[in-house]
């Protein structure tokens, strides 16, 4: 059970970063104004009805500046209910660790995408710190997609989160000149760059399995920050990433745009060295959803099978084996 992972989990302090710097006074648990970030207008004057969730942080996009919310950003949280969740906005000059635990509190809100949730309330009670937790994790979250890639997949259905394992080789990233938005800084959380005022734009190009290659925007505040601390060499960051080191696997966890589905971003990079032990992780399946396509509302049975760095075909011996069972076999 969820209750009983998170017992078993060291909730160890948040470690000090240059964004806890900032958040002195920030609360425990933080409390937004439900008036402010939850408006009955967003549901067509219907009522409120506000949820309570636990969940892991997996990933939190770059701030970004609006009339509305000021600067404020997203984050894909990981629950036993619902598996992907967005929520949305948090204030930028908040600490939201990805792997940090949270207890949190949303209503619907007007963002279409069917995983999108307005935030009310929050509060960080620890962080996973086990790389064998975070990695048997990240594994039970790949997307199954089939034959299709899984970006295709995810279209088709719309939806609007997924997570993907790209085969080491086929990743490298880029960074390209922009001109920023020229603003005056406001004097409040003026030490905030949004995604619009920063110069550089990263990218990660990357190949599904299914053999279809991909150039997705490294959106994630991680990114971002590393850019900013870092303006004379970006490129550390980038290397900070391994994408070219053999010995780290790599996990994608991929948003879709609100106002254009199908622009899809990297909201986090997870990459963890290759583990050499051998040994039994020592979390076994430590979240288990309430169906069988959880984290998603579906996917397919498996992945295509890579063989030699290449996607498999499936023969139509395998097409018509596979009918009779009226499932497809798994592959992987």
């Amino acid at each position: 059970m969820w209750e009983a992972y998170v017992s078993r989990v060291a909730l160890q302090p948040l470690v000090d970063t240059e964004m806890n710097k900032h958040r002195t006074n920030t609360p425990p648990c933080v409390c937004l104004p439900l008036s402010e970030w939850v408006s009955p207008a967003d549901h067509g004057g219907e009522p409120v009805y506000k949820m309570n969730y636990n969940g892991i942080i997996l990933g939190v996009g770059a701030p970004n500046e609006s009339t509305k919310h000021g600067k404020s950003m997203c984050a894909i949280v990981l629950t036993k209910k619902h598996g992907f969740m967005r929520i949305y906005p948090i204030p930028a000059q908040y600490a939201f660790p990805v792997w940090g635990l949270i207890e949190f509190e949303c209503a619907k809100g007007s963002d279409p995408r069917e995983e999108s949730y307005k935030i009310s309330s929050f509060n960080i009670t620890g962080k996973i710190e086990s790389s064998e937790a975070k990695r048997e994790i990240l594994d039970a979250c790949i997307l199954k997609s089939g034959m299709e890639d899984p970006m295709d997949y995810q279209n088709s259905n719309r939806k609007s989160i997924f997570l993907v394992k790209p085969t080491w080789g086929d990743v490298e990233v880029a960074l390209s000149q922009k001109i920023p938005n020229i603003s005056p800084d406001d004097e409040e959380c003026g030490w905030i760059v949004t995604q619009g005022k920063h110069w550089m734009k990263p990218y990660i190009v990357w190949k599904s399995d299914q053999g279809k290659e991909h150039k997705s925007h490294l959106g994630g505040r991680e990114i971002y920050e590393g850019i900013r601390n870092n303006p004379h060499e970006p490129w550390n960051l980038m290397n900070n990433l391994q994408v070219m080191n053999p010995d780290y696997e790599h996990w994608m966890l991929m948003g879709n745009m609100k106002d254009k589905r199908n622009v899809w971003l990297c909201v986090h990079l997870h990459r963890l060295k290759k583990s050499t032990s051998g040994s039994t992780p020592l979390f076994s399946h430590p979240i288990i959803g309430e169906n069988s396509a959880w984290p998603y509302s579906s996917q397919s049975s498996s992945n295509v099978e890579i063989v030699d760095g290449h996607p498999t075909l499936f023969t139509m011996k395998n097409m018509t084996f596979q009918s009779s069972l009226g499932s497809m076999t798994n592959t992987k």
